[in-house]
């Protein structure tokens, strides 16, 4: 435990911060770019916290989860103030362009400087009381395009005019091949025909002002085109609303931390250590509190902290704000005493408490900085509303969080490779379990987004509990504009709730390359096992139905070393190896698998048979090489198909030629992926695609990488898995699909630095044919290239 400091640190600490407190707002740590008064935050956000309450309901003995269907919703003024939808006034303008449409009436008139010019008909508009139903008020034309493709309706908008989140005035909607989409309700839009369309679209500018009614005649006129847009918006259930996922953290929350609306809430007002996460406060107070430019040393008694996160040593000296950095990426206990310290760390954590305490945080306790002692403890509930205090006042810091590295600190959490990922802290000792923290930017449609909230505490596996969790937000809520409905909460027992073991799960490995250094440590240190590597991981790559990885190179004793600058030739024995440490697939297609010539790359191909493991991106000719590798699994059938985008191109297969899927240059390379993704494609109900392409030791895709794996993705895939190079890059979601740009190295002899070092096993899972999780589990190799979770 800390020592006890006098009540002369509070003294010091006071009047130090009158004289430094005009130079704090200096530091880029300080540019607060979204600050909201803390009266403004009570005013929006107390209120609901206070109705939505949790009481844990232990129904027939069977312990509960509360879930926000708003499907059911009715008077939402009484959860949120800001979803009253108020009726705006119009009137004809006596200068300029401006549009009525009478949904009732079915027409859409055009006035320019008072008086009426033009009408065209509506042909289609979305179905009244649905949740497509063509939403009323006041707006304006935001963008306008010749043709908009409809990402979520698969088709072609002609002359689309957006006037509202994803809705549009345009003609009528037609299939890529051309033929037009039946007739019936539109997804929400004003359907107009092709003719009328054109001219109406000839006659707007963006900017333009339009009133969308049910009736009211156009005497009613616009008295501000500014109402905002949130005054106006809310979330429902879907109709085909499902139960939330049965979860192992024993308390849970997940909101908008924009508006407070909560989705879900698990023993959400329970006081549970939470480890790592009383970071972000120790955060927040440093900022607050302390001189950021102050150089401080770090002390012997600062680097005795439990843990070597950071990297810190005693001696080294930096300004306090840059140790924000290791407190928040690595988790580094050092820095949090380091910065408590220069406080007094009695004093420090008393200002946590009182902080927590400003907040309304009734159910929170801080005893020391780090989150090492249990008695940190804290209520999910609690944990969110210290998110949205951070959202609103201290953005820069959740920003920090989002970074996947600064110099030597690497942001250990488990999603920071999501490129949806926008910040959190995670944490952990026995008594808390796993705890954690994420925010996410979450799509509601094409063009509106909204930041969501999930808090974890006492889990046993804090990435499938977050994903599950925040796809299921995804899948089953809408938002948008809203009618009037009622306004409850559905409960659950745990037996009503999605049961993860049944989905169909594949797990996904970086490159892998067991020649060189690395079987120069299975000779050495794993006593020749070649399932040496593997010491540490093998547990979970069992732990799916699939296991795919990339196999950099031949597994041969065979062929003649063609004279790359580095060539990699395998032990026969790998090809069993594999299959021992539980790999179902691997991909042919890559730089290196010609290294020894063909004679080495068809011994491959054999070995691999006789030890059970399929390939995909690679055959004895083009067909087989272009034909995907797949397996019937829960009822559903999977494939796999490889390319290579870095050659060698003299290894590609031909009709009556062994080789790999190797991508031609430019456009040929295109059509060579679209096709062949295409007719995959068509013969299974998944289908994965691996890539081996980027720039070796970039952090971020480039656009080629960009073009073909959301080219994979459109003409079918559902997953598209990339290596080469060496490094993680971000994982995106895209159309439906999923994108993981690299997976970094898994088991690879490249230890000249950190990111060659650390890699990411992909988790995906789905539920018939919808992508259910996504689950990034960093892996770190050690000295002796064994990958181990983090």
């Amino acid at each position: 435990m800390p020592k006890k400091r006098s009540i002369f640190s509070y003294i010091v600490w006071s009047a130090c911060a009158v004289v430094v407190g005009g130079a704090f707002v200096a530091t880029p740590v300080f540019l607060i770019k979204h600050v909201a008064s803390y009266a403004l935050f009570l005013q929006a956000s107390g209120d609901i916290f206070v109705r939505v309450e949790e009481t844990i309901n232990k129904a027939r003995g069977k312990e509960t989860v509360r879930v926000a269907d708003t499907s059911l919703m009715k008077e939402k003024s009484r959860i949120y103030e800001t979803r009253v939808l108020s009726q705006p006034s119009f009137s004809v303008p006596e200068n300029g362009v401006a549009l009525f449409a009478d949904l009732r009436e079915m027409m859409i008139r055009l006035y320019r400087d008072g008086k009426l010019e033009a009408e065209f008909p509506i042909v289609s508009k979305g179905k009244p009381g649905s949740l497509w139903e063509t939403p009323t008020g006041s707006y304006r034309v935001k963008t306008k395009e010749e043709n908009h493709y409809s990402t979520i309706g698969n088709v072609w908008m002609p002359h689309s005019m957006q006037f509202f989140g994803n809705f549009f005035i345009h003609g009528w909607p037609h299939y890529a091949d051309g033929s037009p989409v039946p007739q019936g309700f539109s997804g929400g839009c004003i359907r107009l025909s092709e003719k009328d369309a054109k001219n109406l679209f000839s006659l707007v500018d963006i900017g333009t002002s339009l009133f969308v009614t049910n009736g009211a005649g156009p005497a009613l006129l616009l008295a501000s085109a500014d109402t905002p847009e949130e005054e106006q918006l809310g979330y429902r259930g879907i109709e085909t609303f499902s139960p939330p996922p049965a979860i192992s953290g024993s308390a849970a929350i997940v909101g908008d931390i924009e508006n407070s609306f909560l989705f879900f809430e698990k023993k959400s007002q329970e006081s549970l250590p939470i480890a790592s996460l009383s970071k972000l406060m120790t955060a927040l107070i440093s900022v607050e509190a302390a001189n950021q430019f102050q150089k401080i040393q770090v002390t012997e008694a600062d680097v005795a902290a439990y843990g070597e996160a950071g990297g810190l040593r005693a001696g080294d000296r930096m300004e306090m704000g840059e140790l924000l950095w290791p407190l928040l990426l690595a988790s580094s206990n050092d820095a949090a005493y380091a910065i408590a310290r220069q406080l007094g760390t009695e004093q420090f954590v008393r200002l946590m408490n009182e902080k927590s305490e400003s907040l309304g945080f009734v159910n929170t306790f801080y005893a020391e900085p780090s989150g090492l002692d249990p008695e940190n403890k804290s209520t999910a509930l609690d944990m969110f509303k210290l998110v949205q205090h951070l959202w609103n006042n201290k953005r820069s810091l959740l920003e920090m969080t989002a970074e996947r590295s600064h110099k030597k600190w690497r942001n250990i959490h488990p999603f920071a490779s999501k490129s949806s990922f926008a910040g959190g802290k995670t944490g952990y000792i026995p008594e808390a379990k796993k705890t954690i923290v994420s925010v996410f930017s979450l799509p509601f449609s094409e063009f509106m987004e909204r930041h969501i909230a999930i808090v974890v505490l006492g889990s046993e596996d804090i990435q499938s509990d977050v994903e599950r969790l925040r796809v299921w937000v995804k899948q089953n809520f809408a938002y948008g504009l809203e009618s009037p409905l009622e306004s409850q909460q559905v409960e659950y027992t745990t037996e009503d709730l999605q049961d993860p073991s049944d989905s169909l799960s594949m797990i996904f490995t970086g490159d892998i390359m067991m020649n060189r250094g690395v079987e120069q440590v299975i000779h050495k240190n794993g006593n020749n096992d070649w399932m040496f590597p593997f010491l540490y991981t093998r547990d979970v790559l069992a732990d799916a139905d699939i296991t795919f990885g990339n196999l950099e190179g031949p597994i041969s004793d065979k062929g003649t070393n063609v004279g790359s600058k580095y060539s990699f030739r395998m032990d026969p024995k790998v090809a069993d190896t594999l299959s021992s440490a539980g790999f179902d697939v691997v991909s042919l297609a890559n730089n290196h698998m010609g290294d020894w010539g063909r004679d080495a790359f068809e011994d491959t191909m054999r070995r691999l048979q006789r030890a059970g493991v399929a390939y995909a991106g690679g055959g004895w000719n083009e067909k087989e090489s272009l034909e995907p590798a797949i397996f019937d699994v829960r009822g559903k059938r999977v494939g796999f198909l490889a390319f290579s985008d870095v050659g060698p191109l003299w290894m590609q297969s031909k009709e009556a030629l062994s080789g790999i899927a190797a991508i031609p240059a430019g456009n040929a390379g295109k059509t060579y992926v679209e096709k062949s993704v295409f007719q995959a494609a068509k013969k299974v109900d998944i289908l994965v695609v691996s890539f081996h392409f980027g720039e070796e030791y970039e952090q971020a895709p480039n656009a080629r990488q960009k073009e073909l794996a959301r080219l994979a993705i459109d003409q079918g895939a559902r997953v598209v898995i990339g290596h080469h190079p060496h490094v993680v890059e971000n994982i995106e979601e895209y159309r439906g699909g999923v994108i993981a740009y690299s997976l970094g190295n898994f088991i690879f002899d490249q230890g000249f630095s950190v990111e060659t070092m650390a890699g990411l096993l992909l988790k995906v899972e789905f539920n018939g044919n919808n992508l259910a999780a996504v689950i990034p589990i960093p892996v770190r190799m050690n000295e002796y290239y064994q990958p181990e979770v983090e």
